[in-house]
């Protein structure tokens, strides 16, 4: 995504344009966000959605395909698990893209989806803005998934 693209896309979803001048991100903080990345693979693996709910700040907002955008980590909560009865039993990520902006670093990737049978249920292009919370560690404020499959006439 393009310097202006990115502009957009904040201006667009009400994300406060970054602080350039509070926190240096750092080659520890992109392998930080890395080590989160496969923290969400395995929580979501595992059935453990307290995991990955947590994996997100109290302020975040989540926009599913196809769908209105999840505020909030409780609200968040409720929806991953009613989600959990989909039949998705799997998730892998691409390695994607990770663009330092600011205090936030911005990630995109793959994400397909499978069944239990091994088999995929969708691939998706998502985009994710991770921020550091004061504690130093990096949680997921914006996430967006969009399905590669056309939608059925």
């Amino acid at each position: 995504m393009t310097w202006l693209g990115t502009r957009c896309f904040l201006r667009e979803y009400k994300i406060p344009e970054p602080v350039y001048t509070k926190m240096p991100v750092t080659q520890a903080d992109l392998d930080a966000v890395k080590e989160q990345q496969k923290k969400a693979v395995t929580a979501f693996k595992n059935q453990d959605y307290d995991t990955l709910v947590k994996l997100h700040t109290e302020d975040s907002t989540f926009v599913p395909a196809g769908s209105k955008p999840i505020k909030g980590r409780e609200t968040l909560g409720k929806v991953v698990e009613q989600g959990s009865k989909t039949g998705i039993a799997e998730l892998k990520m691409s390695s994607g893209e990770l663009q330092i902006m600011g205090e936030y670093i911005f990630d995109t990737h793959e994400t397909q989806l499978f069944d239990k049978d091994g088999k995929v249920m969708d691939t998706m292009n998502t985009a994710i803005i991770w921020r550091k919370e004061p504690d130093g560690q990096w949680l997921i404020y914006f996430e967006m998934a969009n399905s590669q499959t056309p939608p059925k006439r």
